[in-house]
């Protein structure tokens, strides 16, 4: 499994996977900070992006560029990889 940088990777993924839509970096930065104790910053929020959208664990939606949904290899991570405890979404 790939190496992220950014701590805004496991809570973004987990969001996108928990809400099942495509949601702006604006938007899974302003979730997080809601919903988590201790929120990533935006600029985390965007890195953790680029990040996962660089690795294919998240796309674009197709006509709207600055919405971003999990794609099935995300799935397939969130589901194998992550924690029932980590962060995002509860």
């Amino acid at each position: 499994m790939p190496e992220f940088d950014s701590d805004a990777v496991e809570p973004t993924l987990r969001l996108l996977y928990q809400s099942g839509v495509g949601i702006s970096p604006g938007g899974i930065a302003a979730n997080l900070d809601d919903r988590m104790d201790d929120p990533p910053s935006r600029t985390a929020v965007l890195n953790g992006v680029r990040e996962l959208s660089e690795t294919r664990f998240i796309r674009r939606l197709d006509d709207v560029e600055s919405c971003y949904v999990i794609t099935d290899h995300g799935r397939d991570y969130v589901e194998t990889e992550l924690d029932d405890e980590a962060p995002g979404l509860h």
